[in-house]
């Protein structure tokens, strides 16, 4: 078995590069600005709900699933608010 010693890398330039930083996108900066942060209390038997219907689900977290149905709700309320102005 051949066993190579290794290299010592410059520690000088690892701390240039810890110094320096990374880099942020503007992107992501604008992205933060378009949306909004808040805490969500909900009862643990209707969080166990949507876990239970999340189990039959791929791809999907359970925030994620909360602004589907926040979505669908704006959705629904904006068709009936229209639909009782023409009456």
């Amino acid at each position: 078995m051949v066993l190579r010693k290794l290299e010592k890398k410059d520690s000088s330039t690892l701390e240039e590069i810890i110094d320096r930083g990374g880099h942020v996108s503007a992107d992501k900066i604008d992205d933060k600005k378009e949306w909004s942060h808040f805490t969500l209390r909900i009862r643990k038997d209707l969080s166990a709900e949507i876990e239970k219907v999340l189990e039959n689900r791929v791809g999907i977290s359970k925030t994620g699933w909360i602004l589907e149905a926040i979505q669908e709700k704006l959705k629904k309320d904006k068709v009936d608010s229209c639909t009782k102005l023409d009456i």
